[in-house]
């Protein structure tokens, strides 16, 4: 049970903290289980330990720090460190828990994860275009000059030749296409930061592509208040961004559908999403994943380079899919006013 005594008309000092971390009022709390403070499996389990441990004198968490999972009122589950401590009161035995929300300390965990990765995929992107970018780009242009020898001398090889030729000056073209994407993954390209408003972006993006729009039967709809602060960006690579996720969403649409480009203004930094009606991306995938695409065709490369853009304009970039329903990439980037590169 929870010790929820507090002075009439007004919420404890002590209580406000957890008000305020899991979006309970005391008076919702006073005489609850604890267990409602708690995700699973955590919340079954509790009741068990406590009869365990006094029956038992058994610790598995008491005097511990341990992360675990919280839950808030409306859902949530985050991480929170836990101490558990028993305490006496006459002949009674209670429990006092000290909580800590770490969601901002977990979450930088993960960043620095992610850019160490992004680092490693960087440097093995670095060794790999220049072991194999030279040779490579060697042949293509032999290739080239063979097949244009060939038909300025009259002497152009039977059809089934000809075909397998030309499929190799192909398959040499893609290579050399993969291996441009890398270099522009690695390399550390200039960044001119400026205030940059979202709908100019938006515009001159969907611009390029509108008549593909048109041909696939794919509606456009751009919702970005024209009151909304500039970003603090560089504009040909955010533009890059939006061409990515633009191309992917309406490549998901090949019956056509609606693409939808929001933003909004969050405390610090602009929201942005970009939303496709298509097919969904299935589980198990990890999109952020070199070479990894549900594309027909792709390298499966962009979602990883718009990701390292993000990134490096101190943003974050995630998405939510619903099968057969469609996908939704949200951005946030902070906004010009709230940061100085």
């Amino acid at each position: 049970m929870l010790d929820t005594r507090k002075t009439p008309g007004r919420s404890s000092p002590r209580a406000r903290p957890a008000e305020r971390i899991f979006g309970y009022s005391e008076s919702e709390v006073q005489g609850k289980k604890v267990n409602m403070l708690m995700a699973e499996p955590y919340a079954s389990e509790h009741d068990h330990y406590i009869k365990h441990y006094e029956t038992t004198g058994e610790k598995r968490a008491i005097g511990r720090v341990r992360t675990v999972a919280g839950k808030r009122k409306n859902g949530d589950i985050f991480p929170i460190e836990l101490s558990v401590a028993q305490v006496a009161f006459g002949e009674k035995v209670n429990y006092a828990a000290f909580i800590r929300d770490i969601s901002e300390k977990a979450k930088l965990e993960s960043q620095m994860l992610e850019n160490s990765r992004l680092a490693t995929i960087g440097a093995t992107a670095a060794k790999l275009a220049h072991e194999i970018g030279n040779p490579l780009n060697g042949m293509y242009i032999s290739a080239q000059l063979l097949e244009r020898y060939l038909k300025k001398e009259g002497s152009l090889p039977d059809r089934k030749i000809s075909s397998t030729f030309q499929s190799i000056v192909g398959e040499l073209k893609r290579l050399n296409s993969l291996l441009a994407e890398f270099r522009s993954f690695y390399r550390s390209d200039h960044y001119d930061f400026q205030p940059v408003l979202l709908a100019t972006v938006a515009e001159e993006v969907l611009a390029l592509q509108r008549a593909q729009y048109i041909n696939r039967g794919i509606l456009v709809e751009q919702k970005i208040p024209a009151n909304l602060p500039p970003v603090m960006a560089d504009s040909d690579k955010l533009k890059q961004v939006f061409l990515n996720l633009c191309k992917n969403a309406a490549e998901a649409m090949w019956d056509g559908g609606k693409l939808t480009i929001r933003a909004s203004k969050g405390s610090q930094d602009a929201i942005v999403e970009v939303s496709d009606t298509g097919g969904g991306i299935p589980d198990g995938i990890d999109i952020w994943a070199p070479f990894t695409t549900t594309k027909r065709r792709g390298t499966g490369l962009g979602l990883m380079i718009a990701r390292q853009i993000v990134a490096d304009h101190r943003g974050t970039i995630t998405y939510a899919s619903e099968p057969r329903t469609g996908t939704t990439f949200r951005l946030t980037l902070p906004l010009s006013s709230s940061r100085s590169i």
